[in-house]
């Protein structure tokens, strides 16, 4: 028997022995390897642009969970188009027009571990139906192309335009894109092109102003701080240019094609740049940060002289300010117009069109917020005003443009409340006589949000329905006018 002093010497002996056989088991399990599944992420093309005999998808770069190099094959109607591609992009050509193509997708590696999708896509079809005075646009069946306009008028007849198009399943976490689209003198759509709504770390902002270069040849978009150059032959983008930094990123406003060497950009601070549209580097930048506010329509004069409508933040009200800077963007002056009239409140005013003559005689237009009556002035290169109405019309003013015959065609907006609003055109000489007024009352409830003039006298018209409890068409759309605008 042991004596209890050697217990806990023996106790201790016996918990040691224990612990080393408990290590010993461990250290001489097997050693187990977990093999992870060789997977892809999701692959889901999409078509980017398509024209009449042209289609291009796009789609998010293939990771490979084993990081293995990942390359593309495109199939059309079961053909083989190419293989080993590396781009996430790629465009199919000499397609026939009006017609519905299968598309598959196969991305795979070296060792041949692969993964596939397919879409169906159709390329565009022009009318036959000779010269059409109506279409509508509409890319996807559940889609819908809306957000602000921008267009320029094309040499052949044909136009450029800048929307939105918002299809939420669609385009899966990216709701709206950018969607440029060319038209031909019928109306005809002949290809769109679809941007993301991120591009270079910018977002959508509510204004792109459009600009044609190279004799029409090229577009120019100016998407917040951004701006792309692209084809107008097919929306193949050219050249891209963010400009700014991080804490000093411009927002785009408005802009005026000088030359097919200067683009001058207005901005919501104030600043007033110019760039060359062949390159897209900066040519000057006026900070202006004395004067805060947003640069609204720019002209120049037959000097040189630039001139833009002002909205100064230190306004108590918004007053109505046009600027005048020398050809460099240095500012030379600001005139102030007083817009008040009899038996009206005036809480300020918005000044959306600026017009230069080829007498350097300048036509502002814009409304009471008040009232949203309408105010115009003609003034000459010293601010000095030479006209202004003496009288209240009720019409939301928005574009001005000259005439093949130098009058001044003004578009603008009549809300009577609720659905009801419709759009108007008034036409003025250049004494800021009242020649005309146009009502658009026949077509249903809508605002036009775009309009260019044809040499014979007519207009094109780019407008969208209001949706209402008894109607409903959420398609964009295009109506050429007769003379004078007429319908």
């Amino acid at each position: 028997m042991l004596s209890s002093c050697r217990m806990p010497f023996f106790c201790l002996i016996v918990a040691v022995l224990l612990s080393a056989c408990k290590k010993e088991s461990v250290f001489s399990e097997e050693d187990k390897f977990i093999e992870h599944i060789e997977e892809f992420s999701e692959l889901k093309p999409e078509v980017s642009a398509a024209g009449y005999e042209f289609i291009e998808i796009q789609w998010k770069p293939i990771q490979n969970t084993h990081y293995k190099p990942v390359t593309y094959t495109i199939y059309l109607n079961d053909k083989k188009i190419i293989e080993s591609l590396t781009a996430n992009k790629y465009s199919l050509i000499n397609l026939s027009a009006g017609q519905k193509y299968e598309i598959k997708v196969v991305a795979s590696t070296t060792e041949g571990k692969q993964t596939s999708n397919a879409l169906s896509a159709s390329t565009l079809s022009p009318s036959n139906a000779g010269l059409s005075v109506y279409q509508e646009y509409r890319i996807h069946q559940f889609s819908v192309i809306g957000g602000n306009t921008s267009v320029q008028k094309l040499p052949d007849g044909g136009h450029l335009l800048v929307k939105l198009l918002q299809h939420e399943g669609y385009f899966d976490d990216d709701p709206f894109k950018i969607v440029i689209f060319r038209t031909d003198v019928h109306g005809n759509m002949v290809w769109y092109k679809l941007l993301r709504q991120k591009v270079s770390n910018t977002t959508i902002g509510g204004v792109m102003p459009l600009a044609l270069h190279n004799n029409g040849q090229e577009g120019l978009m100016f998407l917040q701080n951004y701006v792309i150059k692209f084809s107008i032959a097919n929306g193949e983008i050219i050249l891209e240019k963010a400009y700014g930094d991080d804490l000093s990123k411009p927002s785009f406003q408005s802009i005026y094609y000088a030359s097919n060497q200067q683009v001058i950009i207005g901005t919501q601070q104030g600043s007033l740049m110019a760039i060359n549209p062949e390159d897209l580097s900066l040519l000057w930048n006026r900070m202006n940060i004395d004067r805060p506010g947003a640069i609204g329509d720019i002209k120049i004069d037959s000097k040189r002289n630039i001139y833009y409508i002002f909205r100064d933040r230190n306004d108590s009200y918004a007053n109505i300010r046009v600027h005048k800077c020398n050809p460099e963007g240095e500012f030379i002056k600001s005139f102030l117009f007083d817009g008040t009239l009899p038996g009206e409140y005036n809480y300020g005013f918005n000044m959306s069109a600026l017009l230069i003559d080829n007498q350097d005689k300048l036509y502002l237009f814009g409304k009471n917020y008040s009232y949203n009556f309408l105010r115009f002035f003609k003034f000459d290169t010293e601010g000095n005003v030479i006209k202004k109405n003496q009288t209240s019309d009720y019409l939301l003013a928005d574009q001005a443009f000259f005439n093949t015959n130098g009058d001044i065609v003004l578009l603008g907006q009549v809300d009577g409340g609720g659905f009801a609003t419709y759009s108007g055109l008034y036409v003025f000489d250049k004494d800021m006589n009242i020649k005309s007024k146009l009502f658009y009352k026949d077509i249903p409830y809508h605002r036009v949000s775009g309009i260019t003039s044809n040499i014979d006298g007519t207009y094109n018209l780019f407008l969208a329905y209001v949706q209402t409890y008894t109607y409903s068409n959420k398609n964009f759309i295009f109506i050429k006018t007769g003379l004078d605008g007429k319908i």
